[in-house]
């Protein structure tokens, strides 16, 4: 009898655990079985949306169903201050504003102007521009100037060439008990190359190196859409 590996089903729609699954569209159908039963409202039906003509949300914005669970962290923890790394056009800023408590602000940064300005318009005509402080400058040069301001969650998606320098800088602002949420931990594959293919990859790959030495930290990497990391202080 061969030893059973337990990377033959970690995931849904591997062989083993879709064994009795008729269809030959496993993959669409899983999806469309998570958005249904999920609650999840595609962007594109919840907010009047502002796109980027250089890139589509699809490209560029977080998915749906990490969307979904972004706003599931942020209704369970009821943070006082959000900040997010990496804005684009906004989306993934006013979903977990749409669920902030009462007085609660998102921080959200984003160097490139375009992108910013996009995104600001976006919060005004969703209503959410109150709970929203959008920072259109590079997020190293705002986090060497925070001084007293913590945050209970911290979203990194934006520069991942930079992620590890953004990392540490983020770990001297985040609150006692707060938690990072890391977007694109595979990066499209190419962090689980032995020797990433793009300084993008090689940026991710580097954190992911150090925060695997870090004993303080417990870690968890969720495998949807182009990897989800949440980290925490022991």
């Amino acid at each position: 009898m061969s030893k059973f590996q337990y990377y033959k089903s970690y995931l849904p729609n591997q062989k083993l655990l879709s064994k009795f699954y008729i269809d030959k569209n496993l993959d669409k159908n899983l999806y469309k079985f998570i958005l249904d039963n999920s609650s999840i409202i595609l962007p594109k039906n919840k907010f009047k949306i502002i796109s980027s003509p250089l890139f589509s949300l699809e490209e560029m914005a977080s998915n749906p169903i990490s969307l979904q669970f972004l706003k599931w962290l942020i209704i369970f923890s009821k943070p006082k201050n959000v900040l997010e790394i990496g804005c684009f056009v906004g989306l993934s800023t006013m979903e977990m504003a749409s669920v902030l408590s009462q007085g609660s602000k998102i921080t959200t940064i984003e160097k490139f102007k375009d992108f910013a300005d996009i995104a600001k318009k976006n919060f005004k005509v969703n209503k959410l521009n109150k709970k929203i402080i959008l920072i259109n400058e590079d997020a190293i040069k705002f986090l060497k100037k925070i001084n007293k301001t913590s945050y209970d969650i911290i979203f990194i998606d934006g520069d991942k060439v930079n992620y590890l320098n953004i990392f540490k800088l983020c770990e001297k602002v985040i609150s006692k008990n707060g938690f990072f949420i890391i977007d694109n931990i595979f990066n499209q594959g190419d962090s689980i190359n032995k020797y990433p293919q793009t300084s993008r990859g090689l940026g991710v790959k580097k954190l992911v190196n150090y925060l695997r030495g870090r004993k303080d930290l417990v870690k968890c990497i969720l495998p949807f859409y182009d990897g989800l990391m949440l980290v925490k202080k022991i």
